[in-house]
């Protein structure tokens, strides 16, 4: 298996091309990204979190 320059192989390129889309308000960014790094939250969620909203973009998380 040939890893790319930024090391990710093929099977993470498939990951993130699955993974679900989301905007966040520039204010839930931090919470994104401390959530998904410690486990409590993955991308799915934060997704489900969005659709919520009235114009998808959640402002807290």
């Amino acid at each position: 298996m040939r890893e790319d320059e930024d090391g990710l192989g093929p099977v993470s390129y498939q990951e993130l091309i699955e993974s679900p889309e989301f905007r966040a308000a520039p204010a839930a960014v931090h919470s994104v990204r401390v959530n998904v790094t410690l486990g409590t939250m993955d991308f799915a969620e934060f997704a489900a979190a969005a659709s919520a909203e009235s114009d998808r973009v959640p402002r807290s998380i």
